[in-house]
């Protein structure tokens, strides 16, 4: 059974060191073959194989046939032509200044022309985006053709975000690939990579004829990341080992994997679906389901931004928007739907179409992908909010999960929720009941338990209902009132009576808010 590689990103090592490979290189050939333009841009979230994907396009243009044997493109490929690549990684050129910034960009120009042996006169060439087109010009001269494959090409601009000299930023970039343009006749076949769209209007202002591959060519929706049928055909042997650990079915192995990992869809035109690759190639060997990719990034500007809009991750469900509105985020206000979209942390659920034609989309509703991305923007957000290192807050929530399994409800209310609010930062200003309840439901699903809110009875509404295998809780919330009073509420509109008679004892919990103390008041927890 071949290992799954979550850590390389060099093609030629995946194949020679025997790692799985879920072949999509006819996706590839459609792209690399000419016939559907040359120049090429797709955005997808970290940790989605873009990396990889522009490694086997290098091997595929440099003709390593020896590399490809018994994939889909092999008899496809002519193998006879080759082509010399230019490989541009941006996440090596990130700078704290602007300074620093365009002494990158200068450096690639310089390292480019020392590698092949180029004479560039860059004495009068004005700026990084000169420099680079003379360079590239200078490299057609001498080898013909070439291929240009840029990767992460947003990275060098998330210094400069939230600051006042982003468009500076920007604007050096725009100028760098505006050299691209200039020599847009010798490049045989361009890809260009980001996690973000946010620079577009103003950087690719200067490559306006790039084809854009991230939403609107549905063919290659499921070009990066893993389908179920990739996992249930390729990656077979390794679904059935997971299965063996989980002591499950291999139905039933891949139905946690798809909770966990599934339902991203980037492009409203196909149903396409992927799982994370690099999350799946952890859990399948490990036969662990967890949250991996909170370990490759913390997103705290995600965070920030969420906490701006006056949204919990909870809350993150039926979120309507517009193609055009996903399409380009500007950098200088950063709107919280198309960066949370563009780095993953929401996918489109559903589509809305024209009534005349049916063809046209006219709105998306998006949601968060899985459980996954649920775990960490839910983890993250409260570690940002409340300023705790990782351990200290896992210790927290380590804790309440004790406190609830065990049935110690008032340990979890004294303590754990308790010292939930008084964490909360002065800035952040609990101005009603509403919000008080936001709180204690995103606490109570974070720890593991499944709050219904708003749960129905003959003559209302519980605020919030937490059932174990060994008990039932009924919350109810005031604000600047009494917990008495809550009490008395559930008892009067027979919040639990639809419980009662049962084999799991049920507790009332009346809790009141006091803005004064920033904090709840004692509660009252009484036997139903």
């Amino acid at each position: 059974m071949k290992p799954i590689a979550t850590d390389n990103y060099d093609f030629e090592r995946l194949i020679k060191d025997g790692y799985a490979y879920v072949d999509k290189t006819d996706m590839l050939w459609k792209l690399a073959n000419g016939k559907n333009g040359t120049l090429f841009f797709i955005s997808r979230p970290r940790r989605f194989g873009k990396s990889l994907m522009l490694s086997t396009f290098k091997y595929l243009f440099q003709g390593r046939k020896d590399l490809f044997k018994g994939l889909k493109i092999e008899k496809k490929w002519d193998w006879s032509k080759t082509y010399p690549v230019i490989e541009l990684n941006m996440r090596s050129e990130t700078a704290s200044d602007l300074a620093g910034l365009e002494k990158n960009l200068r450096g690639i120009a310089r390292r480019i022309a020392k590698n092949y042996g180029l004479n560039v006169e860059w004495r009068d060439c004005g700026n990084s985006g000169k420099a680079f087109s003379l360079t590239l010009e200078a490299f057609a001269k001498k080898h013909g053709r070439f291929v240009l494959l840029i990767d992460e090409y947003d990275v060098p601009l998330q210094k400069f975000l939230q600051t006042g000299k982003i468009g500076a930023a920007r604007a050096m970039l725009h100028d760098f690939y505006g050299g691209i343009k200039d020599n847009v006749g010798a490049i045989r076949f361009m890809m260009m990579t980001g996690v973000s769209k946010f620079t577009k209007l103003s950087v690719f202002s200067a490559l306006n004829n790039l084809t854009d591959l991230t939403m609107d060519r549905p063919e290659f929706a499921g070009m990066l990341g893993y389908t179920r049928k990739e996992i249930e055909t390729t990656l077979a042997p390794q679904l059935g080992a997971f299965a063996k650990k989980l002591k499950c079915t291999r139905e039933e192995a891949m139905r946690q994997l798809l909770c966990w990992y599934d339902s991203y869809r980037f492009s409203p035109y196909s149903s396409v679906k992927v799982l994370n690759p690099v999350s799946v190639g952890q859990a399948l060997p490990s036969g662990i389901l967890t949250d991996y990719w909170s370990k490759t990034g913390i997103p705290t500007l995600i965070v920030e931004r969420l906490q701006a809009s006056g949204r919990m991750p909870s809350e993150l469900k039926d979120v309507e928007t517009t193609p055009g509105d996903l399409d380009v985020c500007d950098a200088t206000d950063l709107p919280w739907i198309p960066l949370l979209y563009q780095s993953g942390y929401l996918t489109i659920k559903d589509v809305k179409w024209s009534d005349e034609d049916g063809r046209h989309v006219t709105g998306l509703v998006l949601g968060t992908p899985n459980r996954e991305v649920r775990e960490n923007l839910t983890s993250n957000f409260w570690r940002t909010v409340m300023h705790m290192e990782a351990s200290s807050f896992d210790a927290l929530v380590d804790v309440a999960k004790r406190q609830l399994a065990g049935g110690d409800v008032r340990g979890l209310l004294y303590s754990s929720l308790f010292g939930l609010y008084a964490a909360l930062p002065p800035t952040w200003r609990v101005k009603n009941e509403a919000e008080a309840k936001r709180y204690f439901l995103l606490f109570m699903k974070m720890v593991g338990a499944k709050p219904q809110p708003e749960a129905p009875s003959l003559l209302g509404y519980a605020d919030a209902i937490v059932e174990t295998k060994k008990a039932v809780y009924v919350f109810e919330f005031k604000f600047n009132k009494s917990a008495r009073a809550a009490i008395r509420q559930i008892r009067e509109k027979g919040y639990a009576d639809a419980y009662k008679g049962g084999r799991r004892p049920v507790t009332l919990i009346g809790i009141n808010f006091s803005a004064k103390k920033r904090n709840i008041d004692e509660p009252v927890i009484e036997s139903l």
